[in-house]
């Protein structure tokens, strides 16, 4: 006979844990719909079906209207719960939809909780043999707990499931029976159900209560034996405590008809899944679902209706931009290889015939536009091994080039292509127009054509989004793209044998389709010089930078591992003798063991979501004081860092090819418009540890050359001046003074010379936090300070430059206002959440209306100085090449004879790249290596 095994879904639980794991980079699809809690629901959803196949399942929500009969019970039941997220109250319908598509019971009982549903169920499960899990993270279902009946908690980092029978719970909590999860619930309270519980009774105190009395009943019963403060809180408060169990019990026997039968899983109805899907823009669910004709042709009917009826988001401060479906010309915008719209046909085809070639060149580079495809097998440019190139002359027409193995006849396929990437008449649109520029050069072609780049126009125009060219197929062109490798993870991995043709032709042919409607967008956005000053300018001089690359000294490095791997051993050592005991280092559950269970250093540790102490580097910095062992610990993982991601990783990037380290620059990662690197990533260098910063001697100038560094100097700050306009921020930067000292000195009304060290790390941060939207907390915990001295030092600063609390109030506003944030040049930030109800995510949204104009403003700022110093060395034919760009930081490598020129020009270009009431300033410095020249 089959396991019956039940599975009952908290679904508000799942939704709000799904949410909240994606807030910092929430889902957002083309029409602005927020899908992080559907995403997050679903992967769940889909991951249970799929690794545990039960043969019964139900999803159980909370009332839609809230109240229960516990409300009726205390009138101020979760009276302080901050208003549900908008984005959550939108997610729910679609969220029913997909259960429904799923074949899946839902339950939602008026005036019961899915707690109480659950409960019931459960119980009912238990006499008809069944084994339930039920799926939430909330402890309270600890209660209900039997030898068949068990918790299932979702990990929060992709980690799998944990499942707490009854030993787990009473490990867990230091109860003799899961029962006693309501005494200890009744004792502790839930500040954020608002049970008042027993105020100064905490977790420990109150499992050593319920130890030795079992029942909060009993230990009322016997409250006279209780000594001292303890004694007088429970006394004082036994009808809280009463109330606090009522309320905390979860009902087992509420009025609900089921007939499990009806809860036995059943087949998933497909083209409903599809719809919700392709609506949603879920492409890893689409790849998962069936494949058939008849699915994907109910599929496309679906999707196309989807098109025409998917609502937008409801927001009363959404910006004013167009859809992207505004600009579907359904001429040339549907359909796939599989399925071609009416009145497209689908022409994809491979040619090596030389003459044959020569004519789709001739044809190709003189066309206004055209479509292209470079497919090449590995990550870095660099190194990929380029296998094919599909030229795109019209919709639905696309023409593959395979590249032969042997040199010369991939020489002679070169020659004939070239004409087309010098064109002056055609514009080559490309998905990464950067990477082909680099893979061709290496075929010794110089791409001098006009580009247009779909990624770098949808990153201008949707910055938050996903930018894969596969994604924009489906939103904007409503075509469901294969994925381009066979491990749809592994970017710029091999085409499955056999469908290079449809896979690269496709490509080629989507990017010309998405040009115009993209190009469109940008004009109706105000956002065409973003792409054609900026963005693509920029992207030349980055692929000149990959392809220059960055020479290191890997003797230096070695050394350098020697001796921190030294260093490491010694630390470890030290810190075994102090604790006593030997222990993983590594391992932040043996550390937390040892810090917080052996050495007892917080009785209030916190813990993680499965147990274990947390050891955050957070959590230690506010330990480093109060132990040795804390500050060789976080010694220790810093030296570990640094050996493993660029000591010695660094010299196993070298290129034998070129004797150089090559990374990527990235124009599409960060929604604020920086530019980011991988592989390695060089933005991350640590330099305020002296380790950290030794790494940058190891990057050297080439042989007789030098290396040049270039920095603003506290452009954000500089930038917060102008912005706000604040007349003392501002002198206070024109003055020449120390910029810390001088906020210190009025900060402090001292003068400027008496202001310590101390004061002006202080002012420091509150410099720098400001930008962040720092609060008093964030500010003691970042100093070391008292909250009420953190408090006092921020009321202080704004009481010195109250032009700033002004500036960021206007900030805020503004954003409220329009739903997105601009820098100095234009680019937006948009700000669903800036009018949201609930408090924690307005916040972030507020902290982003102030920061995110000034890191796009300063990263604006750098690009063009970029361009233009660029410009100005390829103009007088200079030797010298910039190398590397790291936050505010340009480097390059510098001909000797041309440092002079090179120099001052660099200096004044960088300067000149914005023009306010306070001046940029540029320090500059040479050496043989990065750090002595920084």
């Amino acid at each position: 006979m089959d396991e019956k095994k039940l599975f009952l879904l908290d679904a508000y639980a799942l939704i709000y844990r799904a949410y909240y794991a994606l807030i910092r980079a929430p889902r957002i699809t083309s029409k602005g719909f927020n899908t992080s809690a559907i995403f997050g629901f679903c992967n769940t959803l889909d991951e249970i079906l799929r690794k545990e196949n039960p043969s019964h399942i139900a999803v159980c929500f909370d009332p839609p209207h809230g109240r229960t009969f516990r409300h009726d019970m205390f009138d101020a039941y979760k009276a302080q719960r901050e208003a549900q997220p908008e984005d959550i109250t939108l997610s729910v319908p679609v969220i029913k939809e997909i259960i429904a598509a799923y074949n899946i019971p839902i339950f939602e009982i008026p005036g019961y909780e899915a707690d109480d549903v659950i409960g019931t169920l459960s119980r009912r499960a238990e006499e008809q043999g069944f084994t339930t899990y039920m799926m939430t993270p909330d402890k309270d279902y600890g209660q209900l707990v039997t030898d068949r009946v068990m918790m299932y908690r979702p990990s929060l980092k992709g980690q799998g499931f944990e499942i707490r029978g009854v030993k787990e719970v009473c490990e867990k909590y230091d109860i003799p029976s899961p029962e006693r999860v309501i005494d200890l619930l009744a004792l502790e309270g839930d500040s954020i159900d608002n049970i008042p519980g027993c105020p100064g009774v905490g977790p420990k105190t109150a499992a050593k209560l319920i130890k030795e009395y079992g029942t909060v009943e009993n230990l009322i019963a016997n409250d006279s034996t209780i000594k001292g403060a303890l004694g007088e809180k429970i006394r004082a408060n036994e009808s809280n405590i009463i109330l606090s169990k009522d309320l905390a019990t979860i009902r087992t026997d509420i009025p609900i008809d089921v007939d499990f039968d009806q809860l036995r899983r059943g087949p998933e109805n497909i083209a409903a899944l599809r719809e919700i899907y392709t609506r949603m823009e879920f492409k890893t669910f689409l790849s998962r679902l069936g494949n058939g004709p008849s699915a994907v042709r109910a599929s496309e009917k679906l999707a196309a209706k989807a098109k025409e009826s998917a609502p937008l988001t409801d927001r009363s401060a959404a910006p004013a931009q167009m859809s992207l479906f505004d600009f579907i010309d359904e001429g040339e915008s549907n359909g796939s290889a599989e399925s071609a719209p009416e009145g497209v046909a689908i022409d994809y085809a491979e040619i090596s015939d030389p003459t044959e070639i020569a004519a789709m060149v001739k044809e190709a580079a003189s066309t206004p536009s055209v479509g292209v495809s470079l497919y090449a097998v590995g990550a870095e440019a660099m190194t990929a091994l380029l296998k094919g190139i599909a030229v795109s002359t019209a919709p639905g027409k696309a023409r593959l080039l395979t590249v032969p193995a042997e040199k010369e006849k991939a020489e002679e396929l070169m020659a004939l292509i070239e004409p087309l990437f010098t064109s002056p008449v055609t514009v080559i649109s490309s998905h990464d127009i950067k990477r082909d520029m680099v893979l061709l050069r290496r075929e010794n072609i110089e791409v001098e054509a006009k580009c247009f780049d779909t990624s770098l126009a949808h990153y201008v125009l949707q910055p938050e989004m996903r930018h894969r060219l596969s994604d924009l197929a489906m939103t904007i062109l409503n075509v469901e793209m294969a994925d381009y490798a066979e491990d749809s993870r592994k970017a710029f991995g091999a085409v499955p044998p056999g469908e290079e043709l449809n896979r690269i032709c496709q490509q080629a042919d989507i990017v010309r389709r998405l040009t115009a409607p993209l190009k469109e967008l940008l004009a109706a956005n105000g956002a065409e010089n973003l792409v054609y000053d900026i963005e693509l300018p920029l992207a030349r001089v980055l692929a000149d930078m990959e392809w220059t690359g960055v020479r290191i000294d890997s003797g230096e490095l070695n050394k350098m591992s020697v001796e921190l791997t030294r260093r490491l051993k010694d630390i470890e050592e030290q810190a075994y003798d102090l604790a006593g005991t030997r222990f993983n280092i590594g391992s932040p559950s043996q550390v937390g063991e040892i810090l917080f269970g052996q050495l007892q250093l917080d009785p209030k540790a916190k813990r993680t979501k499965k147990g274990a102490y947390s050891t955050t580097e957070e959590i230690l910095e506010k330990h480093r004081a109060s132990h040795p062992i804390v500050d060789l610990i976080l010694k220790a993982r810093g030296l570990k860092k640094l050996l493993a991601t660029y000591v010695n990783a660094l010299p196993e990037m070298v290129n034998p090819a070129t004797g150089k380290i090559h990374t990527t620059f990235n124009q599409t990662v960060t929604a604020t418009g920086r530019i980011s690197s991988a592989n390695p990533n060089l933005q991350n260098i640590p330099i305020r540890t002296d380790d950290g910063r030794e790494v940058r001697r190891a990057f050297i100038a080439d042989p007789g050359c030098l290396i040049l560094s270039a920095d603003y100097s506290q452009i954000e700050l500089r930038l917060l001046a102008d912005l706000s306009n604040d007349p003392d921020l501002t002198e206070a930067f024109n003055s020449g003074l120390d910029i810390h000292r001088a906020t210190a000195s009025r900060i402090y009304h001292l003068p400027y010379e008496e202001v310590t060290d101390t004061q002006r790390r202080n002012a420091k941060t509150a410099n720098f936090g400001t930008i962040y939207g720092i609060s008093a907390f964030g500010l003691s915990e970042r100093l070391g300070i008292p909250r009420s001295e953190a408090k006092e030092l921020i009321e202080g600063y704004f009481a010195t430059y109250p032009h700033i609390r002004e500036f960021i109030d206007r900030s805020i506003e503004n954003a409220r206002e329009r739903g997105y944030v601009e820098t100095y040049i234009g680019r937006r930030r948009y700000l669903p959440d800036i009018n949201s109800r609930n408090a924690t995510v307005r916040s972030f949204a507020e902290r982003n209306a102030v920061n995110a104009p000034l890191q796009g403003s300063a990263a604006d700022i750098i690009k063009k100085a970029m361009i233009d110093i660029h410009a100005e060395m390829t103009r007088l034919g200079m030797k010298s090449k910039m190398i590397l760009q790291v936050h505010d930081e340009l480097i390059f490598n510098v001909v000797p004879d041309e440092l002079t020129t090179l120099s001052e020009m660099v200096v004044r270009l960088m300067s000149g790249a914005f023009s306010g009431n306070v001046p940029l300033e540029v320090s500059a410095g040479t050496g043989k290596n990065w750090l002595e020249a920084h």
